[in-house]
């Protein structure tokens, strides 16, 4: 069986078309920090980004959806690395949506970048529900979803809690503890959860394993849910041009 992901948008919103009211781009001074990025009211600080990163941040992509196709590198253009300080049009912090639409600017005033809309097959996980059903608890109350992330006591699994959430947004956070692949949610389940989910990730098995480890496997059957490798057609972006930096 395939299933077919929804391409992702190559532009944004018209609601969404932000700049930056002022943006400094400087060479990475050293190899400590990489791809932290920090917003303080309008402020927003990335330290130590490659073009590469950039993309996926201000696209929402996975390394495994972007191809600089037959962009050939030149002048180490994709793995130097680079600092912004940058300013947004208003009093608070940006939201999600709105930073990646004005780093989405960003890269095509400053990089000269542009690119194109592609599908790729790639093995995907499915979510689904196990034999006997899942065992989710129904959230209670109005509340938006919220979900937090942290390393557990033991120092090797992380807990991952969802309060009032869709379980699509349990696929989400499977995609980044699996990495390799995408996780789509087929479950059929609607709703909101509340529920938990303590497992490896496996970044973290890489350089050894622990007996304490707890494989995503055994974590998502105590929530009566597995995954099924399957194909689909992903959407992907695909680099037609990109540029080292203009001058501040």
């Amino acid at each position: 069986m395939r299933f077919c992901l929804a391409l992702i948008a190559l532009v944004p919103f018209p609601a969404l078309a932000q700049t930056f009211e002022v943006a400094s781009i400087r060479l990475h001074p050293d190899d400590q920090v990489f791809g932290q990025a920090t917003t303080s009211s309008p402020l927003v600080r990335l330290s130590g980004y490659t073009i590469f990163g950039l993309v996926m941040d201000a696209y929402g992509l996975h390394d495994y959806q972007l191809s600089f196709g037959n962009v050939a590198p030149k002048d180490d253009v994709y793995n130097t690395r680079y600092d912004i300080a940058a300013r947004a049009p208003f009093d608070r912090a940006p939201n999600p949506a709105e930073l990646r639409a004005m780093l989405q600017a960003l890269l095509a005033d400053r990089f000269k970048f542009n690119a194109h809309r592609d599908s790729r097959e790639m093995p995907v996980y499915t979510l689904v529900a196990a034999k006997n059903g899942a065992k989710l608890t129904p959230g209670s109350g109005d509340s938006e979803c919220q979900m937090h992330s942290r390393l557990a006591p033991d120092g090797r699994n992380n807990e991952e809690t969802f309060s009032h959430c869709p379980v699509d947004r349990l696929a989400e956070r499977l995609t980044r503890l699996v990495e390799d692949r995408l996780v789509l949610d087929q479950t059929g389940l609607t709703g909101n959860y509340d529920f938990q989910l303590t497992a490896i990730p496996e970044s973290r098995t890489r350089t050894g394993s622990d007996p304490i480890d707890i494989p995503l496997p055994t974590a998502l059957a105590h929530l009566g849910l597995r995954l099924q490798a399957q194909k689909a057609q992903i959407g992907i972006l695909v680099v037609d041009r990109v540029e080292k930096p203009s001058e501040n």
